[in-house]
């Protein structure tokens, strides 16, 4: 150990200083002892070429009434070495000064006066160091740099009670490393905005973690006279290990000061409850928050919160505790979310009330959707409903006594309704799921007419049907269910066909419909007729006999004179007027013979008569 404790010592010191400049690098390192300098008041100068290596902790003191100063213009390293650690002590009325390097491996406690000049200070150690005071001293580094291996916690370099200073030329060097200010504050007193540098890997970030407290909260202050974006590298390592930054851009180039920093925590557990939210928003962010404050100056300023989508969830908007609602997050209205790699980011522009400081990611209730209902038809299917919003997706209910057919997710639903009038609602859902405010209509009922008929088979194959609607019924809408229709009151039928028809019919009052359908049996078929007139105008040109249900089918034509002049046993061909040999027939009564059973009931429709021809 080196000590100077009298005037006389001291003198001796002074004497020898240039000797000890060049000659402390070896004593220290070629014995590889550990070694505690303590200087004790003598004046000590570190030439610019000159390195010195302290195998063991630095304590720059003075007991005398004098000031002596301790000027580092050359590099000094200040190494753990055999269980005495390499911290930096300045105690008493002592003075390091100078513009050199120091590389030291643990703590910096600094009770007296340290006067950075150009000089940089690096803590390179592998353990967790500290930049502390016992008695309050504020250090004020030009550059501070943060360097090492260590993981977990002894990657963190700790303001432990005191606040930090980084002068106006200075720069703050973060590295990879996390530097832990807790309840107290870096100021980053140089406003250029490059003064602060970090490794911006992922996974491998450096940052400025500070934590809250009851009595305050623990900050990166900067000063700012520029226009332009800065950087706040803030992160934390509570629980989990995020890197989450701000960048602020003051609107006018004068001067401001800002500060930041990441809750790295639910924030209800800082009495920023998560649940009490305006009704603008549908969510807040639950994993984290900031806070960021204008501690002097009077811009605006644009905000920049960045989060890593894969881990946060996805967000669209920002929102700030107390304003303008006591006690609540309050939507910050418009602001711009941009997709980036690695990290997402949410600005908002020009902002100006920095009078309460949490800001927090929020998800936006989109606009509630327009709708509008018209009275509809009660019992009536395939109502359309159509909401005007902006957002790609919406959600639709409907009363009690009818069923969404299709539509729901879009912005236009059909619904089949029942007999009681009720409230539609639908609400507008943004890309990350959040719903709007509902808008709702009550659906007026129009009565519909019931259609209600009955049939009357008048033959076999001839039909009367009679309207039994209730309700006033203007029109009336027939299918008979052979192709053939009628727009009367209450028609007739014939059927070509036998078997079950489906006969239906629509009542309408020239707004609601109903309708009603209704099998009916139509008996096997022989119609044959007595004349016909082929004569080429498409009417009655052929002697044909309906018989679509019979079976065993065979058609004779015989002349007066008895003989054949055409034969079939084709189900529903027909005579068309020539004989087998291609003559046109002449005009006259011929004779026929029919067989044919029914292939239904098994009844003979068999027998014969006379048909006339007539030619124009």
């Amino acid at each position: 150990m080196m000590v100077a404790t009298s005037e006389n010592l001291k003198k001796i010191i002074r004497k020898v200083v240039a000797f000890f400049i060049f000659t402390a690098f070896f004593s220290f390192i070629s014995y590889a002892q550990p070694t505690m300098f303590f200087n004790n008041g003598a004046e000590v100068y570190v030439a610019s070429s000159t390195i010195l290596h302290i195998n063991g902790g630095f304590q720059n003191d003075n007991i005398f009434a004098t000031a002596n100063v301790f000027e580092n213009d050359g590099a000094i390293t200040i190494a753990t070495s055999n269980g005495i650690a390499g911290s930096v002590f300045l105690t008493n009325n002592s003075t390091l000064q100078g513009d050199g390097n120091y590389f030291v491996e643990q703590d910096w406690t600094n009770d007296a006066v340290f006067i950075a000049g150009n000089s940089s200070v690096d803590f390179n150690g592998d353990l967790q160091e500290n930049i502390t005071s016992s008695n309050a001293t504020v250090t004020t580094f030009n550059n501070l740099v943060l360097s090492g291996t260590g993981t977990g916690n002894n990657r963190k370099k700790t303001l432990l009670l005191v606040d930090a200073n980084i002068d106006v030329n200075g720069t703050l060097v973060l590295n990879n490393r996390e530097l832990e200010t807790l309840t107290n504050t870096i100021f980053v007193l140089n406003p250029s905005i490059n003064c602060i540098s970090n490794n911006t890997t992922p996974g491998n970030e450096g940052f400025v973690s500070s934590s809250f407290a009851a009595g305050g909260s623990g900050y990166l202050s900067r000063v700012t006279n520029s226009a332009s974006a800065y950087l706040f590298p803030t992160g934390s390592s509570n629980s989990t290990t995020r890197y989450r930054p701000v960048k602020l851009t003051p609107s006018a180039a004068s001067a401001n000061t800002y500060t930041a920093r990441l809750g790295n925590n639910d924030p209800t557990l800082d009495n920023f409850n998560i649940l009490s939210i305006d009704t603008t928003l549908c969510q807040v962010n639950q994993l984290f928050y900031h806070e960021v404050k204008r501690s002097s100056g009077s811009d605006n300023s644009n905000i920049d919160l960045f989060y890593d989508q894969t881990a946060d969830g996805a967000w669209d908007g920002m929102a700030k505790w107390n304003s303008t609602i006591p006690g609540i997050w309050n939507n910050m209205a418009a602001v711009t979310a941009t997709a980036g790699n690695p990290l997402n980011d949410i600005l908002k522009v020009n902002w100006a009330d920095f009078s309460n400081s949490p800001y927090i990611l929020s998800r936006q209730k989109p606009a509630a959707p327009s709708l509008m209902c018209s009275p509809i038809c009660a019992n009536s299917t395939n109502n359309i409903f159509t909401a005007t919003g902006t957002t790609p997706f919406f959600l639709w209910s409907s009363p009690l006594g009818t069923t969404i057919t299709s539509g729901q997710n879009t912005n236009t639903v059909s619904i089949d309704w029942g007999a009681v009038p009720g409230t539609v609602a639908v609400s507008a859902i943004s890309n990350l799921g959040c719903a709007s405010s509902l808008a709702t209509c009550m659906v007026g009922l129009l009565q519909s007419p019931v259609a209600e008929f009955s049939s009357n088979m008048l033959e076999s194959h001839y039909f009367n049907f009679t309207d039994l609607s209730v309700g006033a019924t203007m029109q009336w809408a027939w299918d008979f269910g052979n192709g053939k229709s009628s727009a009367i009151q209450n028609p007739n039928n014939i059927y070509l066909s036998c078997g079950y028809q489906n006969i239906c019919l629509t009542v309408s009052n020239n707004i609601c419909f109903d309708s009603a359908c209704s099998k009916i049996w139509v008996n096997e078929l022989a119609i044959i007729p007595n004349v016909f007139t082929p004569n080429g105008d498409d009417i009655n040109d052929e002697f044909f006999i309906n018989s679509n249900c019979i079976d065993n089918f065979m058609l004779e034509i015989y002349n007066r004179w008895g003989m054949k002049i055409f034969e079939t046993n084709l189900t529903g061909r027909a005579w068309d007027g020539f004989t087998a040999s291609g003559e046109a027939a002449v005009s006259g009564t011929y004779f026929f013979i029919f067989k044919g059973i029914s292939n239904i009931s098994g009844k003979d429709f068999s027998t014969n008569g006379f048909v006339t021809l007539i030619r124009d």
